[in-house]
């Protein structure tokens, strides 16, 4: 059994979906558009400041499965997580196959099906897999942490071990050897799980962290934000900037995402309270961000072609977001409703009936 889920995090797994679909539309941009090296710049900045969005996901797993109260029957666990996990990945997986790699050898394509590398961002889905087959050791450990009252302790060492670890793996993950997959393990983010999993167990006393540290916080994050954008400019130079080599995995984007994460907390409980049109729409985006995230990338390379190459190419982007966007949420709507909704996103069919009395109220209120 688990307890209800805080509203908060609805609204921030709907950011951080968003925040993904942004990051996919500025490097199809980047990549394939030619931006003006001005362009490029700000482009850059855009996508650091949106890369919050897998230690997020990570952050949240790590949230939802220490609430585990009762005795977790393995089987069906992993049985369940393999249904609303890995089959839409397997059958969108054979998607991305045929649409960029239409030759593909049996061994390629199993190698890619293994390590996520049929789509930009399939990788996540290996990698979170890993933590919930982990379970049985997980939610026990956390479960002691709360009895023992350790979670100070085992967030600064927590800490001190991950930044150490991505200090001594940052250069491995750059590399083309095969070493370099360990950023698609567990190990590479397993402090966010934990961050999670602590604000789980201490969540009134989280809340209040977040909301009174935001002024520190807050520029905190703005230093972070330009020394990681200042780390990419002159790492690259202006004229050959490249997104894909952003990574998480080295020292300074831990200690950036880790700030926007507490921003992000404190800014979701903001909209909750606000109770606007805003929160209506991330809850309902929240309803399908699994199944929109993986399908996302097909949508985009179907629309990408239509949006002219004239106009400033951060209008592109924004235009190709915001399409890939309203697209891939309203495909999963329409999914959920049919018989192929558990193999194409993972949830169980929703029946959706009108009942007569609400249709017969709503034909007296249309004017004549």
């Amino acid at each position: 059994m688990k307890k209800s889920t805080p509203a908060e995090l609805t609204v921030m797994k709907s950011l951080a979906f968003l925040a993904v679909v942004f990051q996919s539309a500025l490097l199809y941009v980047m990549n394939y558009r030619s931006p003006h090296p001005e362009e490029a710049i700000m482009i850059g900045m855009l996508f650091h400041f949106v890369k919050f969005s897998a230690p997020v996901f990570v952050f949240l797993v790590g949230f939802h499965m220490v609430q585990q109260k009762e005795a977790i029957h393995y089987r069906r666990y992993v049985s369940h997580k393999w249904v609303e996990l890995m089959i839409p990945y397997i059958i969108w997986s054979f998607v991305y196959f045929i649409l960029f790699s239409s030759h593909l050898h049996v061994l390629d394509a199993m190698k890619q099906l293994l390590l996520g590398e049929a789509a930009p961002h399939l990788w996540y889905v290996v990698m979170i897999i890993q933590f919930h087959l982990l379970i049985l050791i997980i939610v026990p450990f956390f479960r002691w942490l709360d009895q023992k009252k350790y979670w100070k302790s085992f967030i600064i060492v927590s800490a001190i071990i991950y930044i150490g670890f991505i200090t001594f793996i940052s250069p491995i993950v750059q590399s083309t050897s095969y070493i370099h997959y360990i950023d698609r393990t567990f190990l590479a983010y397993f402090f966010y799980f934990g961050l999670g999993g602590m604000a789980a167990y201490t969540l009134p006393t989280w809340r209040k962290f977040v909301i009174r540290v935001i002024p520190l916080n807050t520029f905190l994050f703005l230093s972070l934000f330009i020394f990681v954008s200042y780390e990419l400019f002159t790492s690259q130079g202006i004229f050959s900037i490249d997104l894909t080599t952003i990574t998480y995995l080295k020292p300074s984007m831990v200690l950036y995402v880790t700030s926007e994460i507490f921003l992000l907390y404190a800014l979701s409980i903001t909209i909750v309270q606000t109770k606007s049109r805003l929160y209506t729409a991330l809850r309902f985006i929240s309803r399908y961000t699994y199944g929109a995230y993986i399908a996302h990338m097909f949508f985009l390379y179907v629309f990408a072609p239509i949006i002219p190459t004239t106009m400033y190419s951060m209008l592109q982007a924004v235009i190709l977001f915001t399409i890939t966007t309203i697209v891939s949420i309203g495909v999963c709507y329409i999914i959920h409703a049919t018989p192929l909704s558990l193999l194409f996103i993972g949830q169980a069919r929703e029946h959706r009936t009108i009942s007569i009395l609400s249709l017969s109220k709503s034909k007296k209120s249309v004017p004549s």
